[in-house]
């Protein structure tokens, strides 16, 4: 874990320093691009902000790097090189993407086979054990499920299992808090800052 208090300062100085990069303060700016950019902005201050050592932080803006839309804001925000660095990671991902797909399709195969197999020789030999052991499997196949959800929802937990899997999405979820909090104050920041030049003007 990271110290909250480190962690929060340095994501509110690199946020405001890539809203800066960003060019937010551009008039040009349509709506959509501006919710492009602070998203962006806020996605990479947040995992620059944590650090190399958490998965979900290099498989966040890798995710962002891969989308072609996104290049010309990330080479403002990162640099050639900072962006060059994620686009190689987003490449790589999607090669080991698809490899894992095609291994998770035998994989399914093999259990349907086995599966049926286990079926045919469990009905032969019921028992009233069986009937506690339903409902550890069903159990069992519904933290199977969640943990599959959370592979789902952190960036880059794909692969990992377990208590690393539940570390690694305590982490995340307290950096997106602190995410949460920063964007709220900066915009009552902003709203007050509004309604004193309304007062002003």
């Amino acid at each position: 874990m990271h110290d909250p208090r480190r962690f929060k300062r340095a994501f509110m100085e690199r946020l405001l320093l890539s809203l800066q990069v960003a060019g937010l303060t551009s008039k040009s700016m349509g709506l959509r691009e501006r919710r492009d950019a602070v998203r962006l902005s806020s996605d990479v201050a947040m995992a620059s902000s944590r650090g190399r050592g958490a998965p979900w932080a290099r498989a966040l803006v890798a995710r962002h790097a891969a989308e072609r839309r996104n290049e010309a804001l990330l080479r403002r925000i990162m640099g050639g090189s900072g962006y060059e660095r994620a686009a190689a990671a987003a490449a790589a991902a999607a090669a080991a993407g698809r490899k894992e797909i095609r291994s998770k399709k035998i994989v399914r195969r093999s259990h349907r086979v086995c599966s049926s197999r286990r079926k045919r020789r469990s009905l032969v030999m019921a028992t009233p054990a069986a009937a506690s052991g339903a409902m550890s499997s069903s159990a069992r196949r519904m933290v199977k499920g969640r943990l599959r959800l959370l592979r789902r929802l952190v960036p880059g937990a794909e692969s990992l299992h377990g208590f690393s899997l539940l570390t690694e999405t305590l982490d995340y979820v307290v950096c997106l808090k602190t995410q949460v909090e920063l964007m709220q104050s900066l915009c009552k920041g902003s709203q007050q800052q509004q309604q004193q030049l309304l007062q002003l003007g």
